[in-house]
């Protein structure tokens, strides 16, 4: 979430009723307010995956294309960086990619990023590298996982709310298609 600022951006919500259905049933929204008015994102999906594979889905580039953007490379230790792309007529070093640093990892249970490019088209991308991504892996048996998506950072201004909008959007979509993509029968 990502990506995708982490494949654009991972995504938003805050706590609370929402005032239409969800069209990402298989997303648990558990987003929250603290104390002094911040908003923090937090969805997550249980999939029928190992936490082995669905770790790969975001570290290792030929999985994350089959589930999140056709174009990424990523180097993959603290102070690296994952960078991504939807079109793939943009290579990599394109400055309308998506980048995020790497704060920390710990391999399948935890992938911690920030923004540090964003496409030009996204509405209020410089708001963005002030949000921190936490993916966690939570394994809740041999072949099913709890993949959650945070978004730290936000502040409480009418630009943060839109983007956090987008990413509320946004990242429930990311973990309703890599459930659906990691939970589909194998092909032969």
């Amino acid at each position: 979430m990502v990506l995708a600022a982490l494949a654009a951006g991972l995504g938003l919500v805050a706590g609370g009723a929402h005032a239409q259905p969800s069209k990402t049933p298989d997303v648990t929204d558990t987003s929250f307010v603290t104390a002094d008015g911040a908003r923090n994102l937090r969805q997550s999906a249980v999939i029928a995956a190992p936490v082995s594979r669905l770790w790969r889905a975001f570290v290792d580039p030929v999985e994350f294309k089959r589930w999140n953007a056709p174009v990424m490379a990523i180097d993959l230790r603290v102070g690296g960086m994952l960078e991504a792309a939807y079109d793939t007529s943009r290579p990599l070093g394109d400055p309308d990619n998506i980048k995020n640093r790497i704060i920390t990892f710990i391999p399948e249970r935890l992938l911690v990023l920030q923004n540090v490019q964003a496409p030009h088209d996204l509405p209020h991308a410089d708001l963005f590298q002030r949000i921190v991504t936490v993916v966690e892996y939570e394994p809740l048996g041999p072949d099913k996982t709890r993949v959650t998506i945070s978004c730290t950072g936000w502040a409480t201004d009418p630009d943060s709310a839109r983007l956090y909008a987008f990413f509320e959007r946004d990242d429930a979509m990311l973990l309703e298609k890599m459930k659906a993509i990691y939970e589909a029968p194998p092909t032969p």
